[in-house]
């Protein structure tokens, strides 16, 4: 009898499926990793936290800085205000301005507060302002019939002793374009300032103390590397000359006798110096030597398209019996300001003849088109 066996398959010895373990030692890397970038974030922004306790000093840290200074007193707190709604109305986007204000005790609390209204106004969390009271400091220096503020910029290395270069603007100045440019232009060796050629209009003094004729600059608009000066001790010898000489131009005296062959000329392009028209200012280059004479185009475009416009000579831009294509400017910039009314009271005009000199600018806007604002 046969008999036929059969086998039953069954899964029971069946080989298991094991799921692949993750290497433990990645595992733990890549958590580690995770951790470490949490932790260092971390401290960055308690850094942050503790270096720029408001969102305004991280603003300003972020952005380009560029120090200004200015000198003031109760006479020119006006011209001051016109200056500084200029520069802040043509400050690009991407610009910080801190503003140093110069000023001695007889500046009033009340016109303090004009100036800081105005950077508050203007400033748009961009600009800060910083007021350094000079107090009695160059009592005792000539003034002839200058103020005595024109000495102010010469305490900057020492009053501004955590900044490395400054730009130091007189008031009777108007601004129209972004000043990073100029703030960044590059000193060669051995220059610590950069001012604009002028007219060398006191040749007795000059002679004097041996002043280069054909290097005679305007102290108005100054470009200052104050570290270097500290480090050359530049202020205290510029201190020690004003003490023991009678300067009829005062502090430009000074510094065209001291630094003269420590100072680079700057570019029209950057600032223009004018007594009064362009004529005088392409008689004034035509005088200078051929090294420093430049091409009336470059003249040209300069006077017409200026990033500063600098009135040195006796005759201003607020004066009633001067008239110039830029005196129209000045006035868009006083409307502008908030201070208006005040200013044509000071100035003593009525609001016709401040209409009518608005009334000058091109329909186009003229000096007013902004290109700057786009950077």
């Amino acid at each position: 009898m046969k008999i036929n066996i059969k086998f039953r398959k069954t899964n029971r010895f069946k080989k298991r499926k094991y799921k692949k373990k993750k290497n433990k030692f990645i595992y733990n890397k890549n958590y580690l990793i995770k951790y470490f970038l949490l932790i260092f974030l971390s401290i960055i922004f308690l850094y942050m936290y503790i270096q720029f306790k408001d969102s305004n000093d991280l603003i300003k840290n972020l952005i380009r800085q560029i120090h200004i200074a200015i000198s003031s007193d109760n006479k020119y707190v006006y011209p001051s205000i016109v200056f500084l709604t200029s520069l802040l109305d043509n400050r690009a986007e991407s610009t910080f301005y801190i503003i140093h204000v110069l000023f001695d005790n007889h500046f009033s609390k009340n016109n303090i507060n004009k100036i800081k209204t105005v950077v508050d106004n203007f400033g748009k969390n961009r600009a800060e302002v910083v007021f350094h009271n000079i107090g009695d400091d160059f009592k005792k220096a000539t003034i002839s019939f200058y103020s005595r503020a024109n000495y102010y910029r010469i305490a900057l290395p020492s009053l501004l002793p955590n900044v490395d270069r400054v730009i130091y603007i007189d008031v009777d100045t108007l601004n129209f374009k972004d000043l990073t440019e100029l703030y960044n232009v590059k000193l060669n060796k051995d220059m610590y300032l950069s001012a604009i050629l002028d007219y060398a209009l006191n040749v007795k003094e000059i002679a004097k103390f041996g002043i280069k004729i054909n290097k005679y600059i305007n102290s108005g608009v100054l470009l200052m590397d104050l570290k270097t000066m500290r480090e050359k001790s530049i202020e205290k010898i510029l201190r020690d000359f004003i003490g023991t000489h009678h300067l009829k131009t005062v502090d430009q005296t000074a510094i065209n006798a001291i630094c003269n062959n420590n100072i680079q000329i700057m570019p029209y392009k950057y600032t223009v110096p004018l007594f009064g028209s362009y004529e005088e200012l392409v008689q004034c280059n035509s005088g200078q030597e051929t090294m420093y004479k430049v091409r009336e185009s470059e003249l040209y475009n300069a006077y017409h398209d200026p990033t500063l416009i600098h009135f040195c000579g006796p005759k201003k831009l607020w004066s009633k019996n001067f008239n110039h294509a830029y005196k129209p400017y000045w006035f868009h910039y006083a409307k502008m300001s908030g201070f208006y009314n005040e200013i044509l009271n000071h100035f003593r005009y009525d609001i016709n003849e401040a209409e009518n000199i608005l009334q000058q600018i091109p329909p186009d806007g003229g000096l007013l088109k902004h290109y700057n604002k786009k950077n």
